[in-house]
Order: C-alpha cells, then structure tokens, then sequence
C-alpha cells in the first residue's frame, strides 16, 4: 500500500430537519390541535483514530464525505428521524487543521476515541412546541439550522520513541531490521527507503519502546535535494533522535564529519526544536574496518567533529554492540514517559486525596452529627 501521509478533505454535517405545523382532524373529535412534530438533527462527522491505519491514503481519492440530513417533523405528533453520524477513521497521530485558516482542530492520538469536527444541524420546532395556554393554535413553525462544513487538511506525523537519522545508505533499515520485526527494503543504493517504518523494539519482559526509520537527508534537502524535508515531521514526536553515521563510504573522497554537519544544519534550517532534541551519535558500518584500527577511528571521528553526547560504535549487519545501545536507549525513554494513573473503581479503591480511615478511629464509615435532632440521645 502506498505511504500518503498529507490529504485534503471536504466535510459536511447534514442540515436539521424542518418542523411541521399540522392540526389533529379526526372524526368525532372536536378541538383536536397543534400536533406537528419537530424536525430531526442532522448527522455530524467524527473523526476516530485507528491503530490498525497506517496511511491516509484512503482520503487522498475520497476526497467529499456528507453527513445525512434530519428527517422533517410531521402530524399525529411525529419526529423527525436524526440523520445518521459518519466516523472517520484515520492513523494514531493524524493533526487535523482548517485548511484556510491554519488553525489546529484536533490530535488523534488515542485509539478509538471520536472527536467531533463537524456539528450537525438542529431540527427545526413544528407547531406543537409553541402550544400554550394562551395560544392553542400556533401556526408557526421554524426551518431546521444548517450543519457545519469544513475543508480540512490532514498531515500524519507518526507516534515513535525514537527516531533514526541519517545520510542515505547509513544502514538505518538495516538497524531497524536487526532490531525489530520491521522488514523495511534493503538494498545498496541511496534512498532505498521511500517512506517512514516503524518498529517496535523488546528490551524484556513489559519493556518496549517503538522507533521509526525515515528517509535519509542529504546536504541542499532545505531547497528539495533528494526528498528533501519531507518526511521530518515524522520525528518531532519523538523522544530521542539517534544520528546514524557510515564509518565505512564507498567513496574514499566522502568525509563522515561534513557528513554530520550537514545533517545537524538540515535540521536546525526545518525545525531549531526538533534539532534541540536529545541526540545520540551511532557510528556504524564497523565491521567493514579491521580491529586494531576502530577505536583510533571512532576517536578521530568524535575529535574532529567536537561531539560531547554519547557515542555508541556498532554493526548493524553483524549485530555487534546493539545490546548496550537499546538498554540505554529504553532506560532513556522510560525517564521521559508520563506515569499513567490507574482507574479509580469505587467498590474498592479509596477516593484520590482522601485518607483510608478517619482520624477518631473509625474505618471512615458514616458519622452522625451532633446536631441532627434524629440523632440526638433521648
């Protein structure tokens, strides 16, 4: 399936349903009146993250989704039927915005839980609401009320712990793929990835951590070299960034350290935030050097480019030294995780903020007030 992460949608409410002005005639019944219902409300639009989504794909050739509009009201005291309610469903981490203002609706990131977008319409009232004493005939009536409608622009930014960044065949997918399950394609020419992956990594027992790979940058992608900013998005949510850097080039002339640099300063030209983010250096392709010189070559590397972070020297198609870079990785992430609070079950938690027992030694059961007379002692 194709990767679409942008799409442009146009979406309707239905208009509310008119009322009805009608008299109650029957035979033998004298005076019946006012008995015209009111109008059904039109159907609205939610909008519902689904994790089994991964792509936006679906609105990029549907473009138009109308809600239903309400039913009218009609006599012998009938309402109009509300119009049905269209859901939405769109990949966790999907920003929805108006497209002509640029105003941010809503972040779908929480699976399963509708957001409303568009408000349908109410019905309009028939002329049995404005029935008084007074006025035991009405004939007025009122229109049902228009429903919302929107142009909306949706952008997907995927939900990772961890992001991988890095010049074209760094071996980014193949970490991920040493890594993880993620079986990302493989293949030794630049811009083999295409479109993010993602991934998620098992540290051990309930300790996991997602991390996503996205196409690698090159020096000019802030004038659309290559795929140019295209896909960074995908790593603002992101927790970590791990820099991955090709010790080994196939091209003697190519020099890692500018390398480096140029991918810091495509960072900071499309997001000054995203390129404050945490950053760990992975110096990979090690494998393809002899023993007894990678350390001096690590060493240079970290010299040269004046780098103070952690610096983790792996091989991602030989599997070395993968382990102290995930549990570091993990133990990084659990810091900045906010703690979920578990719900509260009345039958037996006690009330946040309230003590297990009260302070006269009871079990914090009901206590009479001295001044109720219907306790007082006879």
């Amino acid at each position: 399936m194709k990767f679409v992460d942008e799409a442009t949608i146009d979406v309707s409410a239905g208009n509310g349903g008119a009322g009805c002005a009608s008299f109650r005639r029957e035979k033998f019944i004298p005076f019946g009146g006012p008995d015209g219902g009111n109008g059904g409300r039109g159907g609205s639009v939610y909008a519902v993250a689904d994790r089994n989504i991964n792509t936006l794909i679906d609105y990029r050739y549907a473009r138009r989704h109308e809600a239903k509009n309400g039913e009218q009201g009609r006599g012998a005291d009938c309402f109009g039927a509300a119009g049905p309610d269209i859901h939405l469903r769109m990949p966790v981490g999907t920003i929805i915005s108006d497209f002509e203002s640029g105003e941010v609706l809503t972040e779908l990131l929480t699976h399963g839980e509708p957001v409303l977008i568009c408000k349908g319409g109410d019905g309009g009232f028939g002329n049995l609401h404005f029935k008084t004493s007074t006025n035991r005939a009405p004939r007025q009536k009122t229109p049902g009320w228009p429903g919302e409608a929107r142009k909306l622009r949706l952008e997907l930014r995927v939900l990772a712990d961890v992001g991988l960044l890095g010049m074209p065949n760094a071996g980014k997918s193949t970490l991920i793929a040493a890594v993880s399950n993620a079986r990302p394609k493989i293949a030794d020419y630049p811009f083999t990835t295409l479109h993010p992956n993602l991934g998620v990594v098992r540290v051990g027992p309930e300790q996991s951590f997602v991390i996503a790979d996205i196409p690698g940058l090159i020096e000019g992608a802030s004038e659309g070299a290559g795929l140019g900013h295209l896909f960074l998005r995908h790593l603002q949510r992101t927790h970590l960034l791990l820099h991955i850097v090709d010790m080994a080039p196939f091209d003697d002339g190519v020099d890692p350290v500018q390398q480096a640099q140029a991918i810091v300063e495509e960072l900071r030209r499309y997001d000054p935030d995203l390129a404050d983010k945490p950053r760990w250096l992975v110096l990979n392709k090690l494998d393809m050097i002899p023993v007894d010189q990678r350390e001096a070559l690590c060493a240079g590397f970290v010299e040269r480019l004046g780098w103070t972070g952690p610096v983790f020297p792996v091989s991602a198609l030989a599997r070395e030294g993968l382990q102290p870079l995930l549990h570091r990785i993990y133990a990084q992430v659990a810091e900045g995780r906010v703690p979920t609070e578990p719900d509260f079950d009345p039958r037996f938690d006690t009330p946040p903020g309230s003590e297990a027992g009260s302070s006269d030694g009871t079990d914090g059961g009901f206590v009479p007030d001295s001044d109720d007379p219907r306790f007082a002692p006879r």
